[in-house]
C-alpha cells in the first residue's frame, strides 16, 4: 500500500517545544507485546472473512478476475472522493489532544509517549438516497516532530460505541473499524503499532465481515484510542450526528463536481421518448481538464426523431458544464444514404447535477435556423436511468 510523506528532516534537528510523557515502566513488559499481539490478530481474522460468504472452487480456480461488486459494507458511497485524501479539515472539526504510544529506534522499545493531535471531520457526498457524507480522521504530529524518524507515535488500537454498540474488549461482534490512508476499499487496513512517521489522513471503513458491528458514521458515535498500556492507555473522542446546514456544510447544497461517476443515459419522466446519453473522458496525459460529451435524442416538430449533440473540456471540479449543440442532415441508416453533413449549431445546453440522480438541463436555440428544425428554450429536469456494476455515483 503506497504510503505518502512528507518527510521533514530540518525537524530532526529540533530537541524542544514537543511533548514526550513518560510511560509506566511495565509498558515494556511482554504483557503490552501480547495485548498488541492479540488486537492485531483479531483485525487479521475479520478481514480473512468476507460477509459475501467464502470463495467458491470454481473461483479460487479461475483465470478470471471477479467481476466489479459494490462493497455492502461501504461507510460512504464510491463516487464521494478519491485518492489522495486531504490533508486539511473542513466544516465541524472534532478534535482530542492524544498520548500516543512512541517507539524509539535507538532503544528499539516503547518507553514513552508522544501528544499528537486527532481531527475527526467529514466531506460531503452526494444525497440523492439520503444524507451521507465520508467521515476522514487525521493524526497529527507536533509541526516540529513531522518527519522525524528516530523516534515516532505508533498507531493506536480504536474502538467505537453507536446505540447498543459499546467499548467492551470482549463484545461481539467486534466494535472495531477500519481505518486506511485510501478511500474506497474493501480489505485495507491500519494495523496497531504501525508507525506514524508522517502526519497522515485516514478515512474511517466498516469490515466486510459479519464478526464485525456495521457502524453508520453519519450517526453520533465515540472512539476510543488504546496504547495497550497498563496506565494511561485510553482516550475518547464523541462526535455528533452529521446534519449539514448551508453554514457548517455549503457543499451540501451545491451541485455535484462533474465527474466519471455522472455518465449514464438520463430521461425525463414527462417527455416519453427523449433522453440523453452522457459521457465524461479524460484525455492522455491532461490531468487538469475533463471532457464532458452529450447527445439529446429528441423530435422534430412532425414527430421525426432528431438528434443534437455538444461536447466541451471542463476543468476538473467544474460543477457545471456548458457547450454549443449542433446537428446533422443528411446520411441515413448504416451509411447508405450519403455521407452526412458537416455539423451544424443548433444552440446551447447547459448540465448541472443537483445530486447523483438528478441533471438539470438548460437549453436555448439560435435564432434563424431553417424551417423544420425544433427550437425552443427551457430548462428541464432529467432521471438518471441506472447505475453501472453497482459502483456508479449514489
Amino acid at each position: 500500500m503506497r504510503i505518502r510523506s512528507r518527510l521533514l528532516f530540518a525537524a530532526a534537528l529540533l530537541t524542544t517545544a514537543f511533548s514526550i510523557n513518560p510511560a509506566s515502566a511495565a509498558d515494556t513488559a511482554p504483557t503490552r507485546a501480547a495485548r498488541i499481539g492479540a488486537e492485531q490478530a483479531g483485525h487479521r481474522q475479520v478481514m480473512l472473512e468476507r460477509r459475501a460468504g467464502p470463495k467458491s472452487t470454481a473461483a479460487v480456480t479461475s483465470t478470471l478476475p471477479g467481476l466489479p461488486r459494490a462493497n455492502p459494507s461501504r461507510a460512504y458511497p464510491p463516487s464521494c472522493m478519491a485518492d489522495p485524501l486531504p490533508d486539511q479539515t473542513s466544516g465541524p472539526t472534532y478534535t482530542a489532544t492524544v498520548n500516543l504510544a512512541q517507539y524509539n529506534v535507538n532503544t528499539g522499545g516503547v518507553s514513552t509517549t508522544e501528544a499528537v493531535t486527532i481531527r475527526i471531520w467529514r466531506v460531503v457526498c452526494s444525497s440523492s438516497v439520503f444524507v451521507t457524507s465520508a467521515t476522514l480522521m487525521r493524526i497529527q504530529r507536533n509541526v516540529q516532530l513531522d518527519g522525524r524518524t528516530d523516534f515516532y507515535p505508533l498507531f493506536p488500537g480504536i474502538r467505537v460505541s453507536q446505540g447498543g454498540v459499546g467499548f467492551g474488549d470482549t463484545d461481539f461482534p467486534r466494535n472495531i473499524l477500519r481505518a486506511t490512508i485510501e478511500p474506497n476499499t474493501v480489505l485495507a487496513d491500519t494495523l496497531v503499532d504501525t508507525p506514524i512517521v508522517d502526519s497522515m489522513t485516514f478515512v474511517l471503513e466498516n469490515y466486510d465481515s459479519s464478526q464485525t458491528s456495521l457502524f453508520d458514521f453519519n450517526l453520533s458515535f465515540g472512539l476510543r484510542f488504546d496504547n495497550f498500556f497498563t496506565s494511561n492507555n485510553q482516550f475518547f473522542l464523541n462526535v455528533p450526528s452529521y446534519t449539514p446546514t448551508s453554514g457548517t456544510y455549503p457543499d451540501a447544497f451545491r451541485d455535484l463536481p462533474i465527474s466519471g461517476y455522472l455518465g449514464t443515459n438520463w430521461y425525463d419522466p414527462s417527455a416519453s421518448g427523449e433522453g440523453i446519453v452522457l459521457q465524461v473522458y479524460e484525455r492522455a496525459n491532461d490531468t487538469e481538464n475533463l471532457v464532458v460529451s452529450y447527445s439529446w435524442s429528441a423530435y422534430d416538430p412532425s414527430g421525426v426523431p432528431f438528434w443534437l449533440f455538444g461536447q466541451v473540456d471542463i476543468p476538473r471540479g467544474a460543477r457545471i458544464a456548458s457547450s454549443p449543440m449542433a446537428y446533422r442532415t443528411g446520411g441515413g441508416l448504416g451509411g447508405n444514404s450519403g455521407q452526412a453533413s458537416a455539423p451544424i449549431i443548433w444552440g446551447s445546453a447547459t448540465v448541472s447535477f443537483p445530486d447523483c440522480n438528478t441533471m438539470v438541463l438548460s437549453y436555448a436555440s439560435n435564432p434563424g435556423l431553417p424551417a423544420g428544425i425544433p427550437t425552443g428554450s427551457g430548462t428541464r429536469t432529467w432521471t438518471r436511468v441506472a447505475g453501472v456494476n453497482g459502483l456508479a455515483c449514489e
